[in-house]
């Protein structure tokens, strides 16, 4: 099958109006194909989509993070929804849980850019990435939460297991998830293989398996508490949650988690998939993965 392709319109102009560092592709139009998980075929435009999601409580959006289409994307996601919901936070996977007072900072004026970038720890494509993101929260007055547990904290829990965090000090435990919970379901199955530890036993005598999962899933326990709690302490706000595809790829990982947290609660899982050529997209290879597909041109960005 061919997916019909669309365009996002004055795409390029959303990261120079930010005024993010290297200069996009010049090109007028991003092209893009969406389709339904629910048939594995059926096309929309952006607009279709943005008015089936709208009314989710939380919509997570994952991402290739090198692929500059994505970013466009993305940026335009949330702008649209953020049309329809006023009341609208996001939720990033690039600034860690230990940030939050740098951010909250920035996002309300009281701190200087140079003090943000420095104490935050932003990812190497930041300006090009994510700035206009957090821009256009700055901007609109969204919240936005820092999402993710520390990396140390996970590289603890990956080289000696979760017994390690018991040592820390409380002041440092309020940076992590205060539940683990490695569940063994099918996104324990899909890390292992990614992670070629389900049948490599010399990899295996190497690192513990078990430990790298515990990490992966204190990753996914700490955002989804994250955007937890803040829905808790907001009653009807809508989270748009960015992270890597994995994380919430299947409705698995922190989609999972969330839903755990929350019973009752509506979420929307968009998987944008960065692609070498159009005409070789089989839709059939991406059911389940996300509720919707976006196919986006693979413009690498450097990290």
């Amino acid at each position: 099958m061919r997916i019909r392709i669309f365009a996002v319109l004055a795409a390029a102009a959303i990261m120079l109006a930010a005024g993010c560092g290297p200069r996009p592709l010049p090109v007028k139009e991003i092209p893009y194909g969406i389709i339904t998980e629910h048939t594995g075929e059926q096309e929309m435009t952006l607009p279709e989509l943005i008015s089936r999601i709208r009314k989710a409580d939380a919509v997570f959006i994952g991402e290739i993070h090198d692929d500059s289409l994505t970013h466009v994307l993305e940026y335009r996601l949330l702008q649209s929804l953020h049309h329809y919901n006023p009341e609208t936070a996001v939720a990033m996977e690039m600034f860690e849980r230990d940030v939050q007072p740098w951010l909250s900072g920035y996002l309300s004026g009281e701190v200087e850019e140079a003090a943000f970038l420095e104490n935050s720890r932003p990812w190497g494509n930041y300006a090009a990435a994510y700035k206009p993101i957090i821009e256009y929260a700055k901007a609109n007055g969204l919240p936005v939460l820092a999402g993710f547990v520390p990396r140390r904290y996970a590289a603890m829990v990956a080289r000696d297991g979760e017994e390690a965090l018991a040592a820390l000090p409380d002041s440092e435990k309020v940076w992590i998830a205060s539940e683990l919970k490695p569940l063994d379901d099918a996104y324990k199955e899909r890390f292992m293989k990614q992670m070629g530890l389900g049948d490599k036993p010399a990899m295996m005598a190497r690192v513990n398996p078990e430990n790298l999962y515990k990490a992966q899933s204190i990753k996914d326990d700490t955002m989804a508490e994250t955007v937890a709690n803040f829905m808790r302490e907001h009653p009807g706000k809508k989270m748009v949650i960015y992270q890597g595809d994995f994380h919430s790829a299947f409705g698995l990982g922190s989609v999972k988690k969330l839903r755990l947290l929350m019973p009752g609660i509506t979420t929307a899982v968009i998987s944008i998939v960065p692609l070498d050529d159009f005409a070789s997209v089989h839709p059939p290879d991406y059911k389940g993965q996300g509720d919707y597909m976006i196919f986006v041109p693979r413009v690498k960005q450097a990290r």
